[in-house]
């Protein structure tokens, strides 16, 4: 997958075209990973699964280094289910009331296992691709409106582009592709498989 400025691995950030089921949609909408999906906030240990849950068709946030009273507060500022490693997260009170709504991820997993993992722990299909740079939704782009926006050797190889709705970047399929592909089907296959067991406190949000 390629996008205007620079590639598009999964591992760094890049990001995978919608199939023809994410049409745009309004700011409050996208914010919350479309039209009655969840949206995630990802502790400072899961940059990888918030890049591929976007790959996955679902918004997610990542924050570095952020201290874990302020990922918390983030969290129930903006409605986000919390996504950590950390054990400890879970036994504050607004985890424990469900105020924040939060799901362990057990350790030693590879990012597009964590990624099966919260889709098979809360019942979620793989969607349409948002912008794994920022998890933008992504809208398809006529090849006019963006040809003097990506290289000329890309405009003249593809017709296929599309425009992520928050960061404008351009998309469009491109020699990571096919990486992107197998990834998204190996979280979809762990998403089939059996769950570890979360450590107490590790919980997940309320149907």
């Amino acid at each position: 997958m390629g996008e205007a400025g620079g590639g598009a691995d999964p591992a760094q950030g890049g990001a995978a075209p919608a199939q023809g089921g994410a049409a745009a949609q309004d700011s409050a909408a996208s914010a919350q990973g479309g039209a009655g999906a969840p949206s995630f906030l990802c502790d400072a240990m899961l940059g990888g699964l918030s890049r591929w849950l976007r790959g996955a068709g679902y918004d997610a946030m990542f924050e570095h280094g952020i201290d874990d009273g302020d990922l918390v507060r983030l969290a129930q500022q903006t409605g986000r289910v919390l996504l950590s490693s950390d054990a400890g997260v879970f036994e504050r009170r607004s985890l424990r009331t469900a105020a924040v709504r939060g799901l362990y991820v057990p350790r030693g997993l590879r990012p597009t296992e964590q990624a099966g993992f919260v889709l098979r722990e809360l019942g979620l299909p793989v969607r349409d691709p948002r912008c794994m740079a920022c998890g933008g939704a992504l809208t398809a782009a006529p090849k006019d409106s963006v040809r003097d926006a990506v290289p000329a050797v890309v405009a003249d190889r593809h017709d296929e582009f599309w425009r992520c709705d928050r960061c404008g970047k351009v998309l469009w399929k491109g020699s990571h592709w096919d990486g992107i592909v197998a990834g998204l089907a190996t979280a979809a296959g762990a998403a089939a498989a059996e769950p570890p067991a979360p450590p107490p406190g590790g919980r997940k949000p309320p149907p």
